[in-house]
């Protein structure tokens, strides 16, 4: 009597303990997980228009005053590497430092490079091209958590349709 009490409350104890949710099947997706650990960030964006030859700046969260900018020989020292990476469906990888405040000068990579010194602030000011060029821009974590596979990993990201990165708009 007391076994058959034991083997009836075990049941009742193991039959509570079951989830309710449904279980993953092999067609249901899961994004992937990512490490948001301090780190250089990976940003993956869509501009309104072509601007991977324009060096950008960052503009004040309210759009009325440039918050950083590069000095040339920072533009001149990474050469190409400051230009975004190409990915799929249009979407650009920052290699320049922007964020959701970037704004696209009317100098290009090359021009601005060859310059002597860094333009004053009212001269970059008139230089902006468009301070609205995000149509999307999203952290897709610590860069370093990719290691050499950063564009297929991101490309990837993208079929997911950056589901497990972080929206900056």
């Amino acid at each position: 009597m007391r076994l058959a009490l034991l083997i009836t409350l075990a049941t009742l104890v193991a039959s509570s303990c079951q989830s309710s949710k449904p279980s993953m099947t092999q067609n249901a997706t899961q994004a992937t997980p990512l490490d948001f650990s301090a780190g250089p960030p990976t940003l993956v964006y869509k501009t309104r228009q072509d601007y991977t030859n324009q060096v950008a700046i960052i503009l004040t969260p309210d759009k009325t005053g440039i918050a950083a900018y590069p000095h040339p020989q920072d533009i001149a020292k990474k050469g190409n590497r400051v230009k975004p990476t190409l990915l799929t469906d249009g979407y650009l990888l920052d290699n320049q430092g922007i964020n959701q405040y970037v704004a696209f000068t009317s100098y290009t990579f090359e021009q601005y490079a060859a310059l002597p010194q860094a333009p004053s602030l009212e001269e970059l000011k008139n230089s902006i091209i468009d301070a609205n060029p995000l149509a999307y821009i999203c952290n897709c974590g610590n860069r370093n958590q990719f290691g050499s596979s950063l564009e297929s990993a991101l490309n990837n990201l993208i079929a997911e349709k950056l589901t497990p990165c972080k929206d900056l708009n």
